[in-house]
């Protein structure tokens, strides 16, 4: 279950104890954390202690608290933050909580207002490729239409994304096709460029006399790839063969990714792969930078889920680690709640995204990518994984500091 952790600041020590019984008492209890403060001094000092670390999903405050904290931050806190108001304060209408109403009224518009991405792995680009495997325990999660997605909206934030799919039987190429043939092909034969840098990278391996080891041509990635406007990423056209993909191994995978990363062309790598233990799925969970783990709430895949950890904790454990440290949990096709139990202690939600019905009927391309709703999810999840300049975010356990309440 996701969990959303909200500060709250207020001189009246009172309503800060009715506030916190009611959240303790009622639904919001399962979904909602505070940590409560009525003093300046104990406020200040827990923000400060949070600088660099992870910060409050949402801060909400009176303008005694609220204003000077902003101050100090230089006007750009970098968290969500709500007014507690009574009505007299000069501040913009979605900024205000008029603290004087029904408390679940109080806490729904903190819930809508707190709805920012919990960072699981955080990237500074401009340094290296970053390379995301959209990946799954279950069939039929939703994983192409998330990779899709999501390499659309870094495009679209001025990435350079190449989206790679290894599908044994892809799903993609009915929402590529009409845009890769609008676009300006790179080369002639578009059809077989991944074919051949498969060939050309296992000639390298080769060559290099080095198990595993592959060297980078003086190609490049141009040759082998094409431009999809819609998609806003460059992309290759699916294989043909079958017979290729199901001989890649897991270092062919694995030497294709590096080659894709360390030629320094793209910014993000979107990974697309089978839910399944052959080659090319392991050597996606082995060599992706992040990983965005895709689960339906429904109880037979959260028990192959938890197969799937339990499978991999007894004959892989540094595999089954190095995923849980890499993995960004996602609940697809999310419906108001999450009603079944997650399968293991050790596991954890760290972000949604809702069901689209209208998908059901899908005709067309443009109507798959461009779903508001998800678009807006998918930004968050990306703001997850991809953020400029920053360090990775730990999470920090309940903190009790001076005067503050923890919920």
């Amino acid at each position: 279950m996701i969990v959303l952790k909200a500060v709250l600041a207020s001189k009246d020590r009172e309503y800060i104890s009715a506030w916190l019984d009611f959240v303790q008492g009622s639904p919001f209890g399962a979904t909602m954390r505070f940590t409560a403060f009525s003093q300046w001094e104990s406020f200040q000092e827990y923000m400060h202690e949070h600088e660099g670390q992870e910060l409050p999903d949402l801060v909400i405050a009176e303008p005694e608290f609220l204003n000077p904290w902003l101050e100090s931050m230089g006007g750009e806190p970098g968290v969500p933050w709500l007014l507690l108001s009574e009505g007299h304060e000069d501040v913009e209408e979605d900024k205000r909580l008029m603290k004087y109403q029904p408390l679940p009224t109080l806490l729904d518009a903190v819930l809508n207002a707190s709805r920012q991405p919990r960072r699981k792995k955080v990237h500074r680009l401009g340094q290296q490729t970053i390379s995301i495997g959209v990946v799954s325990a279950s069939g039929g999660s939703g994983k192409t239409a998330v990779a899709l997605h999501m390499a659309k909206q870094l495009g679209l934030a001025g990435y350079a994304v190449l989206y790679l799919n290894l599908e044994t039987l892809d799903s993609v190429l009915p929402f590529l096709e009409k845009g890769l043939k609008r676009s300006v092909q790179r080369m002639p034969d578009a059809e077989t460029g991944l074919s051949r840098l498969l060939y050309d990278l296992k000639v390298s391996r080769k060559g290099s006399g080095k198990q595993g080891q592959t060297q980078t041509s003086s190609k490049g990635i141009d040759g082998y790839v094409l431009r999809h406007e819609g998609l806003k990423a460059d992309v290759f056209w699916p294989l043909s063969n079958r017979k290729e993909l199901l001989q890649m191994s897991c270092e062919d995978t694995t030497g294709l990714i590096q080659y894709l990363s360390i030629a320094g062309q793209y910014d993000v790598l979107i990974l697309d792969g089978d839910s399944d233990w052959d080659g090319r799925s392991e050597g996606i969970l082995e060599a992706a930078d992040a990983l965005v783990w895709l689960v339906e709430d429904d109880l037979s895949a959260m028990h192959r889920w938890g197969q799937w950890m339990l499978h991999a904790e007894r004959t892989k454990p540094d595999l089954h680690q190095s995923v849980l440290d890499r993995a960004c949990f996602v609940v697809n096709k999310y419906r108001d709640s999450v009603v079944n139990a997650l399968p293991r202690p050790d596991l954890q939600l760290n972000a949604v995204l809702p069901y689209i019905p209208s998908w059901k009927q899908l005709s067309q391309e443009e109507v798959m990518l461009s779903s508001p709703i998800f678009q807006r999810e998918i930004k968050r999840l990306c703001a997850m994984l991809v953020q400029d300049g920053e360090e990775d975010l730990k999470q920090t356990g309940r903190i009790h500091n001076g005067d503050g309440w923890a919920l």
